[in-house]
C-alpha cells in the first residue's frame, strides 16, 4: 500500500507563496479602509481641517494618498506570478511596512494630541502597515525560495 495521497485527495490549493500574496491584498485593503475612515475621523476631530489634509503628509490617522497609491500598485506586483515583478514589489512593500512604522518618530505623529480612542486607532493603523511588511517579507522569502 503506498503512503503518498491519492492525486483526488490532494489539495488543488494555489501554489507555494500565494497565501501570501493574497493575505497581503486583503491586509492592504484593510489599510486602505482604514486609512478613509482615519481621515474622516481626523477632519471630525479638528486634526485636519480638510479631507485632502487629513490624507496629506502630516495625515496622523491614514496614510498619504501617494502612499496608498502606491500600495495598490505594489499589491497588484506582488500578487503576480513572475518573479521578476514580484520580487521587487515584495522588498518595496516590506520597505514601506517599515517606513509606516518609523516615519511616525520624525512627522511628530507619535507624539500629536490625540485622544485614547485616537491613539488606538493609530497603533492599529501603524500595526497593519508593519503586518503587510511582514507578509511581504514572507511572500519575498517564498518567491526567492521558488
Amino acid at each position: 500500500m503506498s503512503s503518498a495521497p491519492s492525486p483526488a485527495l490532494q489539495s488543488t490549493s494555489a501554489p507555494a507563496g500565494r497565501p501570501f500574496a493574497l493575505a497581503i491584498a486583503v491586509v492592504v485593503g484593510l489599510l486602505l479602509v482604514m486609512d478613509v475612515v482615519g481621515a474622516l475621523i481626523s477632519l471630525q476631530a479638528g486634526l485636519s481641517p480638510t479631507l485632502l489634509d487629513a490624507l496629506g503628509p502630516q495625515a496622523r490617522l491614514s496614510a498619504p494618498i501617494p502612499m496608498m497609491i502606491a500600495q495598490v500598485i505594489l499589491v497588484f506586483a506582488v500578487t503576480r506570478r513572475h518573479r521578476g515583478v514580484a520580487i521587487p514589489a515584495a522588498i518595496l512593500l516590506m520597505i514601506a511596512g517599515v517606513l509606516a512604522f518609523i516615519s511616525g518618530f520624525y512627522d511628530g505623529g507619535y507624539v500629536a494630541d490625540l485622544s485614547a480612542a485616537e491613539r488606538v486607532f493609530q497603533i492599529a493603523l501603524v500595526t497593519g502597515h508593519l503586518a503587510m511588511g511582514v507578509l511581504a517579507g514572507l511572500r519575498l522569502v517564498r518567491l526567492l525560495r521558488g
